[in-house]
């Protein structure tokens, strides 16, 4: 199984900025799974990550305060949720099995939390004291070194930039189911505020093979993830985010499928993927049983019936009658 490592640039010496460094790094990190870092005083340690953990999740609350865009509100609502949630301690895997990030000494690191993709390395012990730590950890696991003394390469972990790799190959798979399917992402991505009807003819497309589409997506996803902290150019970064916003409405609209990585990066209720696809499918004014006349009569048959599929569920969750597909020509007015 592969391993990887990444040396952080500058070696930092006081807690305090040791402890930003470490949780800006994990904030792009933190839908993997659980993290370890071994240090020399673990709750010291600890007592000064969480509070830049929580100042970045402050930080992030302005953002969210400063946007009108609903999906953007979306993500950063949900981020913060888990930011909030997410449990810090001083103590090992066996002592505390619900934690998400622990802080151990050298010798007490010879046990990985469960599903442990990130390990710091915030102490300048022997590489000795981590080999049976090295064994337990999953394929796409990374080892970051904090001191710049660590001798990550010569313990058999491989160089980060090979993850980074994995990336544009998982992509370059994307493009080409995206070419199938006719659907040009680049156009997607450039318009997608511009000309809605696009994003609704390729999500149509995409709900007739939203098996397919979704494993790609996730496959991709978990690629992207793994890499992080990822920088990318920002028209690259736009193609991303297309993607993502296609599987979550996919997903959304096609009952049964439940995509592990979109139940990280949004919210385990189905209720809130039903409500928040009626807001992104349905313009300023129109109601949702007019926004799914609008796609029948434009021929997006799949999209039409899935709205109505999920407005169906909405109703019987919130004790309404259920809606009615309408005919080619006729008006939808009941309910």
């Amino acid at each position: 199984m592969d391993r990887y490592f990444e040396a952080r640039p500058k070696p930092l010496d006081q807690t305090t900025l040791l402890a930003s460094d470490m949780m800006r790094h994990l904030h792009s990190r933190q839908y993997l799974g659980k993290a370890l870092v071994i240090c020399d005083s673990p709750f010291s340690t600890m007592r000064v990550a969480r509070k830049q953990w929580l100042k970045l999740a402050r930080t992030i609350q302005r953002q969210r305060a400063s946007t009108l865009n609903a999906d953007k509100i979306l993500r950063f609502t949900y981020t913060i949720t888990h930011m909030q949630h997410m449990q810090f301690a001083a103590k090992t895997p066996l002592q505390s099995p619900d934690t998400h990030v622990f802080f151990v000494t050298p010798e007490q690191c010879d046990q990985a939390p469960l599903s442990c993709f990130t390990v710091y390395i915030a102490s300048q012990s022997p590489m000795s004291a981590y080999e049976p730590l090295l064994t337990q950890l999953p394929t796409g696991a990374l080892l970051v070194d904090l001191t710049g003394t660590a001798d990550l390469p010569g313990h058999g972990l491989l160089p980060k930039h090979l993850l980074e790799e994995a990336v544009a190959t998982a992509w370059q798979q994307v493009e080409h189911f995206f070419t199938s399917q006719n659907i040009d992402i680049t156009d997607l991505s450039r318009d997608q505020f511009v000309h809605f009807e696009a994003m609704d003819d390729a999500l149509d497309i995409l709900l007739g093979a939203s098996h397919d589409f979704l494993r790609i997506a996730s496959s991709f996803q978990h690629a992207f993830e793994l890499a992080q902290p990822l920088r990318v150019p920002k028209e690259t970064q736009q193609l991303y985010n297309t993607l993502t916003l296609l599987a979550y409405r996919v997903q959304a609209l096609t009952p049964g499928i439940l995509s592990e990585y979109l139940l990280r990066t949004y919210h385990e209720d189905d209720t809130f993927f039903l409500h928040d696809i009626a807001a992104d499918l349905s313009p300023e004014g129109e109601s949702m049983l007019e926004t799914i006349t609008r796609h029948h009569h434009a021929g997006r048959q799949r999209l039409a019936t899935a709205l109505l599929a999920s407005l169906e569920r909405l109703s019987l969750t919130e004790g309404k009658p259920p809606g009615v597909l309408p005919e080619p020509n006729s008006k939808l007015d009941v309910l």
